[in-house]
C-alpha cells in the first residue's frame, strides 16, 4: 500500500528533474507496471541507479523482457539491451554531483544502462482541424525488443513497485 501511494505521487512528476516513467511488463503476471525512477539520458544511452539493490522488480522485469518503455522529459523511449554496470562506470553519464550521492550517501552499488532503439513525443501533436494526420500515438509503435511483434496494449498502473 506504502509503495502504491508513493508510486503515484512520483509519477505525476515524470518528465520533470530526470524523474522518469519506467514502463515494464512483470515477468510472471504479463501486466504492466509503472515504476518511477531517477534517469539520465547521454545520447543513445539512458543510465538508471538501482537504489534498492538487485532484487528490486522493475530490474528483474526489464532483465527478463531485455527492454521497457520509459517517459523521460517531453518522449517516450523504447529500450533494449539492460546492462548491469557498477555504480562508478554508471554515473558516468549523470550530472557529477548526482553521482556522489548516489556512490557516497546513497551507497548504490550498480547501475543499469539501457540502449535507446526508438522515441516519439510524449504529448503527440493534435491533428489539423478536419484531418487524419497528426501523429501515431506511443502505445501504437510499442514492439516486444526481443522479437520486434506488436507488445500487449498499455493497461495502466497496477502499482507495481
Amino acid at each position: 500500500m506504502h509503495t502504491r501511494v508513493i508510486n503515484k505521487v512520483a509519477l505525476r512528476l515524470a518528465g520533470v528533474a530526470a524523474v522518469a516513467d519506467l514502463e515494464h511488463v512483470g515477468r510472471r503476471t504479463g501486466r504492466t507496471h509503472h515504476t518511477p525512477v531517477r534517469a539520465y539520458r547521454s545520447d543513445d544511452l539512458v543510465v538508471i541507479g538501482v537504489n534498492f539493490g538487485r532484487e528490486s522488480d522493475w530490474l528483474k522485469n526489464i532483465l527478463a523482457a531485455q527492454g521497457c518503455r520509459m517517459r523521460l522529459g517531453d518522449e517516450v523511449l523504447e529500450l533494449a539491451r539492460p546492462e548491469l554496470v557498477p555504480v562508478a562506470r554508471g554515473t558516468r553519464h549523470m550530472p557529477r554531483v548526482v553521482g556522489l550521492v548516489l556512490r557516497h550517501v546513497v551507497r548504490t552499488r550498480d547501475c543499469v544502462q539501457l540502449s535507446v532503439v526508438g522515441s516519439v513525443p510524449a504529448h503527440p501533436a493534435r491533428p489539423a482541424q478536419g484531418g487524419q494526420g497528426g501523429q501515431v500515438a506511443p502505445d501504437a509503435r510499442r514492439s516486444d525488443p526481443r522479437t520486434g511483434r506488436p507488445s500487449p496494449p498499455h493497461t495502466g498502473d497496477d502499482g507495481a513497485r
